[in-house]
Parts: C-alpha cells; sequence; structure tokens
C-alpha cells in the first residue's frame, strides 16, 4: 500500500467529492428539473454516468450580438503528465500536460469563452500504470487542475479492469461523453452522448465517440469491458446527433472523435464527417497519433469521400484560408473541417467559431478556424510541475531501478541502424535510415521477447513486434526496468491459441504485407504507406522460413475474406516436420493481435475456444512485466542464450539480391557505401517526419529514391540526422 502526502491527499479528496473546478467567473448551472432516474453521477449498472447539467453556462454576458468560441483540444497523451519519456529516461521536449498547462495560461487570457476536451487514450503508457490504484489517477487529477470541461475515453482506457476507467470517469470534474458505449443489457448509455455548452447565449455541443473495436482490442480480457458494448460508430453519432437537435437545437455542432481518419476495425472520421458534414461544423479526432488540418466535402454513404488538405504550406499547424475559404451560412452544409493534434501533448488544437446574430435574433456562422499549436520547447509550467512532481519522481525512481546485466550483442554491428550501427537520435527523434536492423534480420533482440512468449505459454511458435525503434541492448550495459518498456512498449498480455497452419501461413503473410516488393536496384527494403510498425510481427521457436518479398502479398475483401492467399512467406519446417497446412500448431501472441487481426479475421475461433493459454490468470500478466521478471530473476541477459536463426530475407541471404548489390563493387556498394557514410539520405513519408515511414527503397538505378544530405560535413551529429528529416 502507497502512503499520499499531504498535497496528494487534498487532491484525491477534492476529486473523490466531484467537487467543480472554477473557470475564473464562469457559471456552472443546473436545469431545474427532476433527476431522471436513468442518470446518475457514480458508476451504477445500468444508468448513465452524468458528473455535469444538461446544459452548462460558460459565459452569460447579454446582448451580444457576435461572439467567438473556441474550442480546445489534447488527444492521446498516453500518460505524458510531464514532457518526459520514462521508456528512454530522457525528456521530450514536445510533450506533456506541464506544456500544455502554459499554452492554455496564454490561449486563455485571449479568450473567456475556451471549451478545453481532452479526447482520450489519457492514462495509459509513459509508466502511468504505477498510479492505478491511486482512488483517482494523478493525470486525470491534471486534467481537474486545468480546468478541462470534457473528457472523451478512447480503447486505452479499457486496458485494465472496468472499475479503474469507472472510478475515473467519475472523478474527473468535468462532462464524460460518448455516444456509442452503451450496457449491454439495456443498451442504455454508459456516459451521455453529448455535452451542450452555452456561451453568451450561444449553445454549442460536443458529441463524442470511442472505437467500436474494443471488445476485439481487448478479447482476452473481457473484464475490462464488462457489462458494456461499443455500438458502430455512424449510426451512433446519427442517433445522438437527432436526439440533440429535438432536444437542444444547439447553434455549433462539434464532433470529439477518438478514431483515426479511414477504418482500423470500425468507421473511421472520414466516413462519418462525409455522412454528416451538413451537421457538423468542426470534428476534432484523435487515436491515429496524427497531426492534420483537412476539409471534407458532404457525400452520400458509400461515395467517394473527397478530402483536402487546409494546412498552411502542408505543414498542418494552421489552416491557410486562401485553401480552405471562408465557412460560413451560404456553404456551411456543404463540407466540415477536421483536426488532430498528434499525441503525447505535441500540439493543443484549437477551433475558433465565430457567430453573429441575424435580424431574428438567430445565431449564424461566420467562419471557424484552426490550428496545431506545438509544444516544441515550450517551458513547462512550474505550477503544475510543483503540484505533482511526485509523479515524476515515482515514475524516474521505477524507470532506473537496475535489475541486471546485459551480455553480448543483441543487434548486429551494436547499434540499432543497419547501415550506420548507431542507436536512435533522441533529440532528433530517429534512426538515421529509419531501418532498424531487427525489423529485416533475425537478431537475439527479437529472439528474447520471443523465447519468453514460448516459455510462459508452452506454444511451439511465437509472434512478437519489434514496436519502437528506440529498442535495443549494449553489450555491458546495466538493465534498469525503463529498458523493458523500450522494448516491450505496450501493456499488451500473452495469449496461447492452437491454429492450422493454413492460418498460421495467412496470418505470417499478413504480417509482412508491411514490405513493399523488392525491385531491382534495391539496396535497403521500404514499407508500405500507412503501414503501422506495431502491427509488423516476427515469428520465433521450432519454425524455419524464408520471406521473399517478390512475392504477392495477401489479400482481403471488406468482409476479411482472402482474396489472394500472398507468396512471400515459405515455410519449410515445425517442430522437426515439414510444414502442414493441415496441422495444428500451438502460437504465443500479445493480447491486442490475438483481437485486432487473428480473431477478427476468423483465423482462430471468435468463440476462444481455441485459446490454450491466457496471461490474465497468471500474476504477471503483461509480457513487458515478463521480461522484467526474467531479468530479476537471473540478474542478466546474455544474447548468447537467444540465438535461433530461423528466418530471413531472401534478398538478405549471401546469394540475396541486396546482399549482392551491396558488395558488387559498382554502382550498388557505392551508394551503400555514402549511406554508411551519411552522405545521402532515404526518403521518407513527408507526413510525419518525426516518426517516419520509409515510402521509397534506397534504389542504384533510380535516382529520385534518395537525396544528398546537405548537412553531411557537420560536426554535430544532430545537424547530420536533421539534414535527412525533409526531402528538398
Amino acid at each position: 500500500m502507497y502512503m499520499l502526502n499531504k498535497k496528494v491527499l487534498a487532491v484525491v479528496i477534492s476529486a473523490a467529492l466531484g467537487l467543480t473546478a472554477c473557470n475564473g467567473d464562469d457559471e456552472i448551472v443546473y436545469v431545474d428539473k427532476p433527476i431522471d432516474s436513468a442518470i446518475s453521477s457514480t458508476v451504477a449498472e445500468g444508468k448513465t454516468l452524468s458528473n455535469t447539467p444538461d446544459i452548462i453556462v460558460k459565459s452569460a454576458i447579454q446582448d451580444v450580438s457576435e461572439v467567438t468560441i473556441t474550442i480546445a483540444a489534447t488527444s492521446d497523451l498516453h500518460g505524458r503528465l510531464f514532457g518526459y519519456d520514462y521508456a528512454i529516461d530522457g525528456e521530450d521536449k514536445d510533450a506533456g500536460l506541464t506544456r500544455i498547462a502554459t499554452l492554455l495560461k496564454e490561449e486563455k487570457a485571449k479568450t473567456n469563452n475556451m471549451i478545453l476536451i481532452d479526447i482520450g487514450d489519457t492514462v495509459q503508457g509513459n509508466s502511468a500504470q504505477l498510479f492505478n490504484d491511486h482512488p483517482t489517477h494523478p493525470v486525470v487529477s491534471t486534467l481537474n487542475a486545468l480546468d478541462y470541461d470534457l473528457w472523451v475515453p478512447g480503447n486505452h482506457e479499457f486496458n485494465f479492469e472496468r472499475e479503474f476507467i469507472d472510478r475515473n470517469l467519475a472523478h474527473f470534474n468535468g462532462a464524460v461523453v460518448s455516444s456509442n458505449i452503451k450496457w449491454e443489457e439495456s443498451s442504455t448509455n454508459y456516459i451521455r452522448s453529448f455535452q451542450v455548452f452555452e456561451v453568451d447565449g450561444a449553445k454549442v455541443a460536443i458529441v463524442g465517440l470511442t472505437p467500436s473495436n474494443i471488445p476485439n482490442w481487448e478479447a482476452s480480457a473481457p473484464d475490462h469491458f464488462k457489462g458494456l458494448k461499443f455500438d458502430e460508430e455512424l449510426a451512433s453519432t446519427q442517433a445522438a446527433v437527432d436526439t440533440l437537435i429535438a432536444k437542444h437545437h444547439p447553434d455549433v455542432i462539434v464532433g470529439a472523435f477518438h478514431l483515426g481518419r479511414t477504418s482500423g476495425g470500425g468507421t473511421g472520421v472520414y466516413k462519418i464527417a462525409a455522412a454528416m458534414a451538413d451537421q457538423f461544423d468542426v470534428i476534432i479526432a484523435g487515436h491515429e497519433h496524427a497531426t492534420y488540418i483537412e476539409s471534407i466535402t458532404k457525400s452520400e454513404v458509400g461515395a467517394d469521400i473527397v478530402t483536402q488538405d487546409i494546412s498552411a504550406e502542408g505543414k498542418h499547424s494552421a489552416e491557410d484560408k486562401t485553401l480552405a475559404g471562408v465557412y460560413d451560412e451560404s456553404n456551411r452544409t456543404n463540407s466540415v473541417k477536421i483536426i488532430e493534434p498528434g499525441k503525447w501533448g505535441s500540439a493543443l488544437a484549437k477551433a475558433d467559431i465565430k457567430l453573429k446574430k441575424n435580424a431574428a435574433g438567430k445565431w449564424e456562422m461566420v467562419d471557424t478556424t484552426l490550428a496545431n499549436i506545438s509544444t516544441y520547447n515550450i517551458e513547462q509550467d512550474t505550477d503544475i510541475s510543483a503540484q505533482y512532481q511526485y509523479v515524476d519522481d515515482m515514475a524516474k525512481t521505477d524507470a532506473q531501478e537496475v535489475i541486471g546485466k546485459v551480455v553480448g550483442v543483441f543487434t548486429p554491428g551494436g547499434g540499432a541502424d543497419e547501415a550506420v550501427h548507431e542507436d536512435i537520435n533522441n533529440e532528433v527523434g530517429r534512426l538515421y535510415t529509419t531501418i532498424h536492423t531487427a525489423k529485416v534480420q533475425d537478431t537475439p533482440l527479437m529472439d528474447f521477447i520471443n523465447a519468453i512468449q514460448l516459455q510462459q505459454s508452452g506454444a511451439d511458435i511465437s509472434a512478437a513486434s519489434l514496436f519502437s525503434d528506440g529498442s535495443n541492448l549494449i553489450d555491458g550495459q546495466d538493465y534498469a526496468k525503463k529498458d523493458s518498456t523500450r522494448l516491450y512498449k505496450y501493456d499488451n498480455t500473452l495469449i496461447g491459441v492452437n491454429i492450422t497452419g493454413e492460418n498460421l501461413k495467412r496470418y505470417m503473410e499478413w504480417s509482412y504485407s508491411y514490405f513493399n516488393p523488392y525491385k531491382d536496384g534495391d539496396i535497403t527494403v521500404s514499407f508500405r504507406k500507412g503501414a503501422k510498425s506495431y502491427n509488423y510481427d516476427q515469428f520465433d521457436g521450432k519454425i524455419n522460413f524464408v520471406v521473399d518479398l517478390t512475392g504477392d502479398v495477401l489479400t482481403m475483401d471488406e468482409n476479411y475474406k482472402v482474396t489472394n492467399e500472398g507468396s512471400r512467406i515459405d515455410i519449410s519446417e515445425i517442430n522437426g516436420e515439414p510444414f502442414d497446412p493441415n496441422a495444428t500448431y500451438k502460437l504465443a501472441l500479445n493480447s491486442y493481435r490475438y483481437g485486432s487481426q487473428v480473431k477478427k479475421y476468423g483465423w482462430v475461433s471468435d468463440t476462444g475456444e481455441d485459446k490454450f493459454y491466457d496471461s490474465v490468470n497468471e500474476t504477471t500478466y503483461a509480457i513487458r512485466d515478463m521480461l522484467t521478471g526474467f531479468v530479476l530473476t537471473n540478474k542478466a541477459v546474455n544474447a548468447g542464450d537467444y540465438i535461433n536463426n530461423n528466418w530471413e530475407f531472401k534478398q538478405y541471404q549471401a546469394n540475396g539480391a541486396i546482399t549482392l548489390a551491396r558488395t558488387d563493387k559498382g554502382a550498388g556498394q557505392a551508394l551503400w557505401t555514402q549511406l554508411v557514410n551519411k552522405e545521402i539520405c532515404v526518403k521518407i513519408d513527408p507526413e510525419n517526419p518525426k516518426y517516419p515511414g520509409i515510402l521509397h527503397s534506397v534504389n542504384f538505378n533510380d535516382a529520385s529514391s534518395y537525396f544528398a544530405n546537405p548537412n553531411k560535413d557537420n560536426a554535430d551529429q544532430d545537424k547530420v540526422y536533421e539534414g535527412c528529416v525533409e526531402a528538398p
């Protein structure tokens, strides 16, 4: 049991009592009517949690004919109370509520009409789990301290027992909304669908959404969403807006959606925005960890969706009015603007909505203006930092606890980057080439994770992903708890399933579709646009296979029926016997992959009957804690214990096309030498330069596939890395 100091205790007591934070002279008005018996201020089975009245009055200035209302938003904070990454034990210069707090002081000084919201994935990640047993999570307490008006739960709020989210939603001082989370038995809302705010007589409604795919993502731990169901997003939104309009007749409707732009198990923002552009004025999104400012044209469901980047210079920090034009009553029903502020507190999204009264006294739209205000190098707010210093202290102490020693080379060449053999440059936030050796070679680094999964589950085969380019273990280093988080950043649990050979191969083909096809002249690999590194698994254990990047990728239709089986994977044997597509094999994989892909796509039974192991039944249930437990017990981790060379890319074999090109004593070797010497750069996805994806392989037959590093001779290595951040 932990002890709370007096300052922490005061925060906990105020949250537990549900005290409402004051916003200066703002007034919170409770509607004078009987309380609906289906509404509860605490989580009660079958009742709707409601912390707030039907209408919250933010400002009540009389006889106002024009008003500008500011909606400000964060999303995907993932435990970033401070601008610090405990996994790498280093500062993150564009992260943290402490930096958001500084921006809020500046923005609130400009207006009394701000509505401040957070769009979920708030209390998971970055050592936040250390505080899960606190009466109110300190990140939620910080939202209260910063006077957040509204919170939409994301999918990662459901990573823990349902009591955890119940408690934190109830202790949040503002409104908690999501239109598609329902009680399973009654279809009553778990929390409200929307919240109405009144600003100088104008009504602004905010409608929330949470991913419907949560039951798949959390399939291994149904207690995390016990008694709840998550309805399809578009239908839920349409029903909520119909009710909202009939009941409150709002002047402005804003979406607060914890959804990606396209479907990732559910309906994406684009589809909802296109279908309901005539009803929403602004949609602020989360979940994708992206930064964008776009406009979506109204269209019928099923029609092509028309999107437009309306940010200045395509940098997504400010709206370009020459692209966006004026958004007013004349075109209000034709489109809707959408915005997302990235992750971890890297930006504060801001929507300024200007209204005026017409001759009949009705509010009309004058214009909307969007911006993402960066927190890069913004000073951390001293008041919030001081109030929650105990969080930073506890997280650092825990992360820095040395539990063992690293012995041996876990990544060939020592450093993670396959060309320059250096680890990630934390200042710039990337590897030099952004190709981690452990993505393209069988390494002890990944074999360590897979070996632990095999030992814990008793499976024959294990699948695991390299989640972070910052992952590595260096010979001779102290192994601290933070190193387990660097290797395995998520709180996934471990599942063991029986799977047919046919479906195992499909799973493997799906995983290796992460890569673009090999082209003649390639000296590196590249990755399919939009592919997420956390969806690329490597397979270890009693299995031997070769990956050929000239082969077809597995494809499926919208119902997950396989339309092309793929031909990249050649499995030679499993358990010492020739591969048999009709045989059944024991596979270990994480809980996310089990629910999001393998179970969802029908590769194992959706009833759970194929599951033979589930770590939620174990004392140590999280995979990364299994890594920590191993090192604690053995006081070391030795690379020599994790050499199981069971797979390779055909192009990387001794006589493989990429290997031969790099050593051809001609154009291929010359270009590879330039890359090794940091004279040239790979081309990365321009939409997200800090967290890059490589869309084009470096190819000696194609000079457009790379560019000269303008900073190649700079003595400052940070500047050399920065030279590769943006292609000319």
